[in-house]
């Protein structure tokens, strides 16, 4: 079988088609500027075709893979959201779009798990201080009463982290729905971090508990190895007569 060039199982086609739905639905929220929302179907076109792309690459670096209903999920989804429509959205379009936008964040998490893993605790770290940027410029551009850049950060930290505070909270649709994935990214990263430093501890248990085995093994083979020798001199020497009445057996074949 030919194996794929990407590194398994990341797909940045995939990923910056993702990344790109992100701010297609936000634009398509617009009830001012009917250019932003064009804008909008704009990117959902673009992921439709980049998503098409990664499944036409994917099959053919891969003959024994298979089209999945998230690959169809994502693909008819995009496609379905480039088509413009008015504002404001009905319940069913508010629904559909809802979950597509629940197919595509359940999608990062594949995209992201070897980079996640506990041993990679700093990379852990840099990649949530890079979503808690851009989690600040989300609310900084949805949240009509978050007026600098610092105070959207504010929010996405306190958000993510589900303290509450009350001193900024969402009050539009759009950074209302922003905040729900914010606060089960929240939860996702730092359910990681603390198992990525509870993994460390752990880690240097067992690696001191490995080496004390190890001495203990080594001290027990000194020991063997001493008893051995003291056998060996405590047993009587064999004379020359007794060599001679019990000489060694010959094996005859």
């Amino acid at each position: 079988m030919k194996k794929s060039r990407l590194p398994s199982p990341f797909r940045p086609i995939l990923f910056v088609a993702l990344v790109l739905s992100i701010p297609a639905f936000y634009l398509l929220l617009d009830d001012v500027d009917a250019r932003l929302r064009g804008m909008g179907s704009l990117l959902y076109a673009v992921t439709a075709v980049l998503v098409g792309v990664d499944l036409w690459y994917r099959r053919g670096i891969e003959p024994d893979w298979r089209f999945t209903l998230v690959d169809a999920g994502l693909l008819l989804g995009a496609l379905a959201s480039a088509w413009p429509t008015g504002t404001p959205w009905s319940e069913l379009e508010w629904w559909l779009r809802l979950t597509y936008s629940a197919i595509v964040f359940l999608r990062f998490p594949t995209l992201l798990a070897p980079w996640a893993l506990p041993r990679h605790l700093m990379q852990i770290i840099a990649l949530s201080i890079i979503l808690l940027a851009l989690a600040g410029a989300g609310f900084y551009w949805l949240e009509p009463r978050v007026l600098t850049y610092a105070d959207g950060l504010w929010l996405a930290f306190i958000t993510g982290a589900t303290v509450g505070y009350g001193d900024l909270v969402p009050s539009t649709h759009a950074s209302r729905v922003f905040a729900v994935f914010i606060v089960l990214l929240g939860y996702a990263i730092f359910s990681v971090i603390t198992a990525s430093i509870a993994a460390l501890f752990v880690g240097e248990d067992v690696k001191h508990f490995q080496q004390e085995l190890h001495a203990d093994i080594r001290a027990l083979r000194h020991e063997i190895a001493l008893l051995h020798k003291e056998l060996n001199r405590s047993l009587p020497v064999p004379t020359f007569t007794e060599r001679a009445d019990h000489p060694p057996s010959v094996d005859r074949q």
